[in-house]
């Protein structure tokens, strides 16, 4: 760098967006630009002087200690991410590229605020993983939460019950009073679902007016007729849509785990299974799943 360079660099520093910040060996900051203070609220001249790791969020210190460990070792991977808690209590998110200077024996720290970019990537896994009428977890999210459900119950031998939910009148509702009842038909149901789960348990859609239940909070059967008691009461409740009630009542399908012992497909294709039969009995109803049962009209 000649001479003439260099005079303009405190210049180029002064006007970056991203912070700059210069960092003893014993985590001390020495140096920090003006964009310092728009990302993390601090002055510089409140900042100097102080620790590094006093500015990070708790939980992340230790995955900080450890990426500044290796940078100082071979300054390879100089990059990595942390939180920060700024002056006003908001967290947030940075991506760190660094350089080690053993000669001066301080790094130089560039930070670059990725708030914004980690919001919105929560908000697309958000949305990947949940129906966007009812915003409960969609079938995909649902199956990996049964799955992980299941495998922690066959550890420690414990009991699950899935439900597999459908809406008796549902194609009524839509044909008679159009689909914006239908759609608060299903986001009701949904509510009402959710207020009456015990703590531990689980509802997602999967499509359609289809639902399935997960209770994990259940020991045996006669647990399980007591959830979908209290479901069937709370789902059955009234409702009004353009000064009409809308009429409707849900058939359910009932399976126990590990008394049916299967994945997660497995077991909401049982449940499937009842829910027709109680659906054929002429709904509003529970039917458990037994390895004897086929579907309505099918030969056994």
């Amino acid at each position: 760098m000649n001479q003439e360079t260099s005079e303009y660099l405190s210049d180029i520093i002064t006007l970056l967006l991203d912070a700059v910040c210069v960092v003893d060996s014993k985590g001390t900051l020495l140096f920090a630009n003006p964009a310092f203070e728009s990302i993390f609220g601090y002055a510089p001249e409140e900042a100097i002087n102080r620790q590094m790791l006093d500015f990070v969020y708790p939980e992340d210190r230790a995955k900080t200690i450890q990426a500044i460990n290796k940078i100082v070792s071979s300054n390879d991977d100089p990059r990595f991410e942390n939180r920060w808690v700024r002056k006003d209590g908001r967290i947030v998110h940075v991506l760190w590229s660094v350089y080690w200077s053993k000669e001066k024996q301080v790094r130089v720290a560039i930070a670059y605020d990725i708030t914004e970019q980690k919001k919105l990537e929560q908000k697309l896994i958000y949305m990947a993983g949940h129906d966007s009428l009812t915003d409960l977890p969609n079938r995909h999210y649902l199956t990996t939460q049964l799955e992980e459900s299941l495998s922690i119950a066959n550890t420690i031998s414990t009991v699950i019950g899935v439900l597999f939910i459908d809406i008796d009148g549902f194609k009524q509702v839509n044909d008679i009073h159009g689909h914006g009842a239908g759609d608060k038909l299903l986001k009701t149901i949904a509510m009402r679902i959710r207020h009456v789960l015990k703590k531990g348990d689980s509802v997602g859609r999967l499509g359609g007016d289809e639902f399935v239940v997960v209770l994990k909070s259940v020991k045996n059967k006669n647990d399980v007729i007591e959830a979908v008691d209290k479901l069937k009461a709370e789902i059955c409740k009234p409702l009004i849509y353009n000064d009409a009630e809308l009429i409707y009542s849900p058939s359910i399908g009932a399976v126990l785990f590990p008394e049916h012992y299967g994945d997660a497909e497995y077991l909401i294709q049982c449940a499937d299974k009842a829910m027709y039969n109680a659906k054929y009995a002429g709904g509003n109803q529970v039917v458990f799943y037994n390895d004897t049962m086929t579907l309505p009209g099918t030969k056994s």
